[in-house]
């Protein structure tokens, strides 16, 4: 049987973990391996010069195995490699309360970060968010419940697939966004925007806190991407592949203008 493994940033309370857990039930074998808190924000950081504790606990119904770790996403990861004896068929990060849209999300985020230290070890790896644009604008209570089934079922569809056939080629990653009250019938293949949109803003009291509120504001985002598409409501697929590619010709020739290499 398939052995797929959960993780998140938003802790083992988290109802999009929960949701997502109960979407996945009857493709494999699942496996919750997650920080015990919010920790958002971490990217694919991880923990140095200190010891990482697990702890096992009661797995609800439908999982094989559920433990928290005191570490970050990408810790949790790598942990799971260890606690399950090698590597999982899948790896599903998420439901994120919260989007993860655009070059900024995709290199701070947490849920993003665990995607990534999996598709590192050749895992393949989803990476699911959900939430408007808007911050504090999210829905509670039966709303809430019904989109984050969505995008469990998005998920699920996503998941049954890569373990029948494999990640398509060239992608290391798919990260999906659903918006509030996704339409699951309304999919777009996107790519991330390559806006920035967090800012500082200083309180009262002369500190500051970082918030995403430029995102509201982009209301020219190109359709094509993760943000054109959650505003038009549309479920977001955005393949993400772990290359760092540049023309290395051109940059032999910078070099040599440099005075650092043979012209």
């Amino acid at each position: 049987m398939k052995r797929i493994l959960l993780v998140n940033d938003d802790g083992p309370d988290s109802p999009g973990l929960r949701a997502l857990a109960e979407g996945l039930a009857g493709l494999g074998e699942l496996f919750v391996v997650t920080p015990d808190r919010w920790i958002g924000g971490c990217g694919k950081s991880i923990t140095l010069l200190e010891p990482l504790w697990v702890r096992e606990l009661q797995p609800p119904e439908g999982l094989r195995a559920f433990y928290t770790t005191s570490g970050t996403p990408a810790d949790s990861f790598l942990i799971a490699l260890e606690l399950l004896g090698g590597a999982p068929d899948l790896l599903v990060s998420g439901i994120n309360l919260g989007p993860n849209v655009g070059l900024e999300d995709l290199l701070h985020s947490g849920t993003l970060g665990a995607a990534i230290q999996a598709a590192l070890h050749r895992v393949p790896a989803l990476a699911v968010s959900y939430g408007p644009l808007k911050p504090g604008a999210r829905p509670s209570g039966e709303r809430l419940a019904r989109d984050l089934a969505v995008a469990a079922q998005i998920a699920a569809k996503l998941a049954k697939a890569v373990l029948e056939e494999g990640m398509p080629d060239g992608v290391s990653i798919l990260s999906v966004n659903v918006p509030v009250g996704a339409d699951p019938g309304k999919v777009a293949l996107t790519k991330p925007l390559d806006v920035p949109f967090w800012k500082a803003l200083r309180n009262e009291d002369g500190s500051f806190i970082l918030v995403p509120w430029a995102l509201a504001e982009l209301l020219d985002a190109p359709e094509h991407t993760d943000v054109g598409a959650l505003r038009r409501g549309y479920i977001s697929i955005t393949p993400i592949r772990l290359r760092v590619e540049c023309d290395l010709s051109a940059l032999e020739a910078f070099l040599a203008r440099a005075g650092l290499v043979g012209a």
